[in-house]
């Protein structure tokens, strides 16, 4: 397959964008490592009657490695138990998972000689392996709701059950981007001389996946030092996907995603309100309660605008463009990137394709034959 270069600054961001957030992707030796343990578990909770499924980033496919853990992720469980709501309460429904959970623990040789560590959160349970980490979610069905997949789950701080459709909200997210859907999966089977059906749908990423996980990435070092009021991925998921109109180029789609989210923020007797598209549920109802989040929402959203902008309008070369980018996403995933679009460039170079354009971009179009490599018109660093 024949390899081509961006013909504009523009794009050339965009593909600097597109290949940082690649080096946060989960890689397919974890995660098939990751699903050996699934499948072990899922195999255990059967036997106490239990449905246990995927969820969250790793399912839609907008999973980071989490800021400061390199190369690790988590990996997001629903465990449904076929109960009514009459029948068990959330102590109880919480305290017989991790009953099952510690039997595991007990039983098992684990996959790979690795056995977990059991540790609580607020609705959780998690499963820490050494390079990642199984949270388990403890859910029953709901039957009052017009969904086949919607799910009640339990809440250590709350009285009321809470309402969630984590099956559901994957099928919405993939709608929002249908049509970029199927191209991305279609590319990647003619990639890997394939069919569409071979490729499994948590590998296509699409630039609204993309968007997504530079916008997480970036709210991570953000918010480094101010978890408490820090933007959850399921409100950025959410007002991203409200905000993507079908966007191609990743720069663009990103600017254009950011400038609409706060227009889907919408106010409801007073409160401010951001629904989840397939439950009962608002995805902004802390900054009612903790005003300071939604300035701090938007103080971030003003700042990840500032820094593209900054960046694809940065005149003094290649290593302050670099620099921008490493303060805004870190270091390692842009030096990364910087580095596999560099051996992508000198091989393109040694077929005697690269050319340079009148205004110093690197191209496989039309122009001058390149001398020694250069990026954006500089040199390498």
């Amino acid at each position: 397959m024949t390899m081509t270069l961006p013909t504009t600054r523009d794009e050339q961001l965009s593909q600097l964008l597109g290949c940082t957030v690649e080096q946060l992707d989960i890689s397919a030796e974890d995660f098939l490592a990751a699903e050996q343990r699934y499948l072990d578990l899922a195999k255990h909770l059967a036997e106490y009657g239990a449905d246990i499924y995927v969820q969250g980033s790793v399912m839609l496919g907008t999973v980071v490695s989490p800021y400061g853990r390199i190369g690790e992720f988590d990996l997001d469980l629903v465990c449904r138990l076929n109960l009514a709501k009459t029948s068990i309460t959330q102590q109880g429904l919480k305290e017989r998972v991790g009953g099952y959970l510690t039997d595991y623990i007990d039983a098992t040789d684990g996959v790979d000689d690795e056995i977990p560590e059991l540790s609580e959160s607020r609705r959780a349970w998690a499963l820490n392996y050494r390079r990642f980490h199984m949270d388990v979610l403890p859910a029953i069905p709901n039957l009052n709701s017009g969904s086949p997949t919607a799910i009640l789950l339990t809440d250590k701080l709350l009285r009321e059950w809470q309402d969630s459709d984590p099956k559901a909200y994957v099928a919405w997210f993939r709608r929002q981007c249908a049509l970029q859907f199927e191209l991305a999966r279609e590319a990647l089977a003619k990639a890997a001389a394939g069919t569409v059906d071979d490729v499994p749908l948590w590998r296509v990423r699409t630039p609204l996946h993309r968007v997504v996980q530079i916008l997480k990435r970036h709210r991570d070092i953000f918010f480094a030092t101010d978890g408490e009021n820090r933007t959850p991925s399921s409100l950025i998921t959410t007002l991203a996907a409200l905000s993507y109109h079908g966007e191609r180029d990743l720069l663009h789609a990103t600017m254009s995603v950011v400038q609409r989210m706060p227009l889907h923020i919408e106010k409801r007797n007073g409160k401010f309100w951001v629904p989840n598209p397939v439950a009962d549920e608002n995805f902004a109802d802390k900054w009612n309660d903790y005003p300071q989040r939604r300035v701090r929402f938007l103080e971030w959203a003003a700042q990840v605008e500032r820094d593209l902008e900054a960046a694809a309008t940065e005149t003094s070369g290649v290593q302050a463009v670099r620099e921008r980018l490493e303060k805004a996403f870190g270091p390692d995933p842009v030096r990364r990137a910087f580095g596999s679009i560099a051996d992508q460039t000198r091989n393109i170079r040694e077929r005697g394709e690269l050319k340079v354009t009148s205004t110093g971009l690197l191209t496989t179009g039309a122009g001058i034959p390149a001398r020694p490599h250069r990026f954006f018109g500089g040199p390498t660093n």
